[in-house]
């Protein structure tokens, strides 16, 4: 289908980062989440005379037990006229622990589940403010750090105990839980609580470890979200917010929640993690950052793996995504309209249809994706054509770069020999100095006049040329064809060498020029030796297919000396 085929629009009317419904991006499930956010009472852990899976002898025991060690003074009690605190010490912690680890005691759960919530506020409300009697303490910055980590580390393991489920458990299990099951309502408030003081946690913490540690624990909790939608929403607002601002290991820690969220809640919460990444992302990638280069990429990478989760939805949504970038570069063409152009040599632009061209090539085969991929296609080219001349040279280099990934994905033919030779003709002159910047150091799109002189742009235009055309050729260069496509490249090639001035340069592009013609001789050789028919489909595409396998071609090992030189590499994606 032809891409440029759109009702005419304004610029304004084209929003990349807002063709999803505002609706997609909040989680939609059973349940509901109205109780309040305060501590628990000491006694909610046991209703209806049962406490989860325990008999109430054992209930007994071990109340029994909870009270000696309060009469012990392991836990300091002090009155006031309004107020009872408990401070918990390192002894005290000690035995709860042992209750909760031996008898997974709901009780002594409950009990911790209070310090840990006061441990997670500590200095993000006034010391006091609990229930209207009891005031929680910790005694000292060893048993403040313990009391967080038992808990992160034992809370999942005891809800799933006294519920009686596997680590296996599914969100259709949990929501079960929901019909008068008197261990669930004895257990749900201990699990909101841990959720709602980790979410807490997370958002407060300034250390890197604590926030990964609590994130790594919410998620190997996050089937319990089944229960409470509007946690649930929090902690998708929350991951996503720490995905695309966040350190590399808490970003990927983030995205693992996400990931999870996506795969074992309804569809609704696929849509709700993509929308949200989506639009983050973009926004993300209009702030120009130090470590943009390296981060980017990276969240690229990890959307289209959760895109990947779900195809068809992740086809639909990259459909009308597409189809956004398909009506604006549309207008531009057409119109040359400046805020349409604008618009997509931004960041925001390319960024989007990076996005969708590593989806494509991540999924392209065994996927029926070519209606996106030819699309994708017309687009790039599109941009390419749209921004001719070498202020633009970072953007040509971009979408020949695509092109080159969307056919070693795909297996299809894509030509880009046109657009890399008139990289050739870019009018510069050597009167220039050497720019102390690298080109890979600027941020825009469109290069500043005063770099068309400087030394560094001369020389990345032609070693963008051979790395583009190096890997164009890597790709065919056992092709029965290939002879005919690497020709006139060469031909153009010697040319420019022939006018070069640029000794160095000259050198680069010769030692090329030979690999290539090397080439191109061995495979007509091994064409004259053959013995099929040209109408012969089948011994045409095995047509040294055991010579490619074997790497040792003197083409191929030339192309992957190029690689690990990172011969093109100066100018980035």
């Amino acid at each position: 289908m032809c891409v440029f085929r759109c009702i005419e629009e304004s610029p304004k009317d084209i929003v990349i980062d807002a063709v999803f419904d505002k609706d997609e991006g909040v989680v939609v499930l059973d349940g509901g989440d109205s109780d309040s956010d305060g501590y628990l009472a000491e006694d909610s852990a046991v209703v209806n005379g049962t406490q989860g899976k325990i008999s109430e002898t054992e209930l007994k025991k071990q109340s029994r037990k909870l009270a000696r060690l309060n009469k012990k003074k392991l836990v300091d009690e002090t009155d006031s006229d309004t107020t009872k605190r408990k401070v918990l010490s390192g002894s005290a912690l000690s035995s709860f622990s042992n209750l909760v680890d031996e008898e997974q005691s709901v009780q002594a759960l409950t009990s911790l589940l209070n310090w840990y919530r006061a441990a997670c506020h500590y200095g993000h409300e006034p010391s006091g403010i609990t229930t209207p009697d009891i005031c929680y303490d910790i005694e000292d910055s060893e048993t403040f750090a313990n009391v967080m980590i038992f808990v992160l580390q034992k809370a999942d393991h005891t809800f799933r105990s006294v519920l009686g489920l596997s680590g296996s458990a599914n969100k259709e299990k949990v929501l079960k839980l929901n019909n008068n099951n008197p261990k669930w309502d004895s257990v749900k408030p201990l699990i909101k609580s841990f959720f709602r003081s980790t979410i807490h946690l997370v958002k407060q913490a300034a250390d890197l470890e604590i926030t990964v540690f609590a994130l790594a624990q919410l998620r190997v909790s996050v089937v319990f979200f089944a229960a409470f939608p509007d946690l649930l929403n929090k902690l998708i607002k929350l991951s996503v917010d720490l995905w695309v601002t966040g350190e590399e290991t808490l970003s990927h820690q983030a995205f693992l929640i996400l990931k999870d969220i996506s795969m074992v809640f309804n569809s609704e919460c696929f849509d709700a993690c993509f929308v949200n990444m989506y639009k983050a992302f973009l926004h993300d990638c209009d702030i120009p950052k130090a470590n943009s280069e390296k981060r980017l990429p990276l969240l690229r990478d990890s959307l289209v793996e959760l895109c990947s989760q779900d195809m068809q939805k992740s086809y639909t949504k990259a459909s009308v995504s597409i189809t956004q970038l398909a009506k604006l570069l549309k207008m531009a063409l057409a119109t040359k309209n400046k805020e349409a152009v604008e618009k997509i040599h931004s960041e925001h632009y390319t960024s989007c249809l990076d996005l969708w061209v590593s989806f494509i090539a991540a999924n392209v085969q065994g996927n029926d994706l070519q209606s996106l991929l030819y699309t994708v296609i017309q687009v790039i080219n599109g941009v390419a054509t749209l921004f001719i001349g070498p202020r633009y040279l970072l953007l040509r280099v971009k979408c020949i770069r695509w092109l080159n990934h969307l056919s070693r994905a795909s297996g299809i033919f894509i030509p880009i020999a046109s657009l890399v030779l008139d990289m050739l003709e870019y009018k510069t002159t050597n009167d220039g100095e050497k720019q102390k910047k690298k080109l890979e150091a600027v941020s825009t799109v469109k290069l500043p006049k005063n770099w068309l002189k400087s030394q560094n742009f001369q020389e990345q235009c032609i070693f963008s040329v051979i790395e583009l055309l190096a890997n164009h050729f890597a790709q065919w260069s056992f092709h029965i064809s290939f002879p005919e496509l690497a020709t006139i490249s060469i031909m153009r090639l010697k040319k420019f060498n022939e006018r070069s001035t640029m000794e160095g340069l000259k050198r680069v592009v010769k030692r090329f020029i030979e690999q290539v013609e090397l080439n191109i001789e061995f495979v007509q050789m091994k064409r004259d030796e053959a013995a099929f028919s040209p109408n012969d489909q089948q011994a045409i595409e095995t047509f040294l297919q055991l010579e490619k396998r074997s790497k040792t071609a003197p083409y191929t090992q030339y192309y992957q000396n190029i690689v690990d030189k990172g011969l093109g590499t100066k100018v980035k994606k």
